[in-house]
């Protein structure tokens, strides 16, 4: 896999010696904040015999594995393998669990699995061109909603840049108050999206409970834009807040999506910012919940001997540029067999 992916907010991993893990696909990972607070990543696998370093997350100063007590500091190298000193053609020195590359944009934590990665600067910077204004990296993560949807990763991705869905699958929640244009641009010479709309607050009745970020003070109260940076950045904006959902494939029939809602640091010291974050988190949840059913159905119905999908509406313009996507990344993986 080339692409750079989104795994984490820099917040997570905010001291020295905090780590997180997380598995992409089969390959399972360490995100950790080293001693000099630089932000590392490595596979988790000890390399001795494969078996995975630390499960979970929190803070260590060194990674012992829990086979053979092989340890490693928090860049992933090795500091210690007991009863090791005899064994021929081991050189300790050299040993250090696979490292992966990382980028870091507007708080985000980016890794790249390939070898020999594309330039972290080439995949983010037309992105970061149009969404800078947001100053994500002002903003803290609140809340981290779990669904475990029983359909693939792509019905979840393609349903969430659907805009021709949202008056009618939403019509209780958001729906009436969003906008029904093809607001969708493409990303100048690389893959994704962007776009800017009119929408509410998500919240009950439309009406923000905070109010417009201070850098967003100049945008009225519908200020909306969405972000689609493939494989797994999908960014919502709104006048106070932002939502990152991160796509996280499990099988070919189930997905993981994180809903991460992200305010404005400062807010967190409001007294009454905890009961507020519980409603804006409760109809985050109705709009997924609106949405179950229908990607269960999606999931269902393309296994359907009888079923040829149909042509795009001109609102389905984020299907569109991620199912083109999806054929850019067969043909490079054909090419290279």
């Amino acid at each position: 896999m080339r692409d750079w992916i989104c795994v984490a907010r820099e917040e997570e991993i905010a001291e020295p010696g905090d780590f997180l893990t997380l598995n992409i696909i089969d390959e399972p990972v360490v995100v950790a904040r080293n001693e000099a607070g630089n932000v590392s990543a490595f596979s988790n696998v000890c390399q001795h015999r494969g078996v995975a370093v630390v499960q979970g997350r929190g803070n260590r100063k060194r990674f012992s594995c829990p086979y053979h007590a092989w340890s490693y500091d928090l860049d992933g190298k090795l500091v210690a393998a007991p009863h090791m000193g005899e064994a021929t053609g081991f050189d300790p020195k050299t040993c250090r669990m696979p490292q992966l590359g990382v980028g870091l944009w507007g708080g985000f934590v980016f890794i790249n699995l390939a070898d020999e990665p594309m330039p972290f600067s080439d995949f983010i910077g037309r992105f970061a061109e149009e969404f800078d204004y947001l100053r994500l990296q002002d903003c803290r993560l609140a809340e981290r909603i779990e669904f475990d949807l029983p359909c693939n990763w792509k019905f979840v991705a393609e349903n969430l840049l659907d805009a021709y869905h949202a008056r009618v699958a939403h019509a209780k929640s958001f729906g009436k108050y969003r906008d029904t244009v093809d607001y969708f641009k493409d990303l100048p010479g690389q893959d994704g999206l962007f776009g800017e709309y009119n929408s509410s607050a998500l919240v009950p009745g439309g009406q923000s409970l905070f109010g417009n970020m201070p850098w967003l003070e100049d945008k009225p109260s519908t200020f909306a834009c969405l972000g689609h940076l493939p494989p797994n950045l999908q960014l919502f904006g709104r006048c106070d807040n932002a939502v990152w959902d991160a796509i996280w494939p499990i099988n070919p029939d189930r997905t993981i999506l994180h809903l991460n809602i992200l305010f404005p640091k400062d807010l967190f010291k409001r007294d009454d910012f905890k009961a507020k974050l519980g409603i804006y988190a409760d109809f985050q949840r109705q709009v997924i919940e609106e949405d179950r059913d229908l990607v269960t159905s999606l999931q269902r119905g393309a296994y359907s001997r009888k079923f040829v999908p149909g042509r795009l509406s001109t609102l389905e313009h984020g299907i569109y540029n991620l199912i083109n996507y999806q054929i850019d990344r067969l043909s490079d993986a054909d090419g290279a067999t």
